[in-house]
């Protein structure tokens, strides 16, 4: 045959086996590349609202608490830049419903209406208790207390928020020296870790991190 006559008998007999074969075999490549490039399990999920990190100092941290909890750095999540308000709150609620938080940092007025939320993990509870370095830094306040209460003897549910026992349920972060490095507000920030988190160990490792030293009394 002529190359004119090979090239229709190609076409007409063997076109559509090769494509069929073409795509059997990209799709094949395509499903072994996904589960070869999975994204790798998040060990740490920080949350920071109304503060921003230097750029440098940002990814000098990652690469720290990468190396600190042996992971990879695509692990940790150092999050920042969050408004407080109604946005904000519906943000931390649905990231907090979806057990993807592990660490908290915000303003004091933020943190106590968190906390009387029950979100924040008592810090004498967890394991070790309060490190030592913490001392002085370590914050106050009244958490949650479910009450089994009618409407008409609570309208507002109050007894359910922030009517619970004072606890150490924080820590002023801000008097960290490493945390004071990355900050690029300078104001006071407090942290805590998330009563839900699944990673609370890798949280209190990073606010040790974060903290430096021993903060200095105010």
């Amino acid at each position: 045959m002529t190359g004119k006559e090979r090239f229709r008998y190609f076409l007409d007999y063997y076109l559509v086996r090769t494509l069929v074969i073409l795509a059997a075999l990209l799709f094949a490549f395509y499903i072994g590349w996904h589960f070869t490039h999975l994204p790798a399990e998040r060990v740490l999920h920080v949350l920071v609202m109304s503060d921003l990190f230097g750029e440098e100092e940002k990814t000098s941290a990652v690469r720290d608490l990468a190396k600190l909890l042996s992971v990879s750095e695509d692990q940790i999540l150092l999050d920042d830049g969050h408004d407080t308000g109604s946005d904000g709150n519906m943000q931390v609620s649905a990231l907090l419903a979806d057990e993807r938080l592990d660490l908290i940092i915000c303003p004091r007025d933020e943190f106590v209406r968190l906390a009387g939320e029950g979100t924040f993990a008592d810090l004498a509870g967890l394991d070790g208790g309060i490190p030592e370095q913490w001392e002085g830094a370590v914050v106050r306040a009244v958490g949650y207390e479910e009450q089994d209460l009618s409407y008409s003897e609570d309208p507002f549910h109050e007894a359910g928020n922030g009517a619970g026992a004072e606890r150490p349920y924080g820590v002023v972060i801000s008097q960290g020296t490493v945390y004071r490095g990355m900050s690029l507000t300078k104001g006071e920030m407090l942290c805590g870790i998330v009563a839900n988190s699944r990673h609370s160990q890798n949280a209190g490792a990073a606010v040790r991190y974060l903290m430096g030293e021993s903060p200095k009394e105010d």
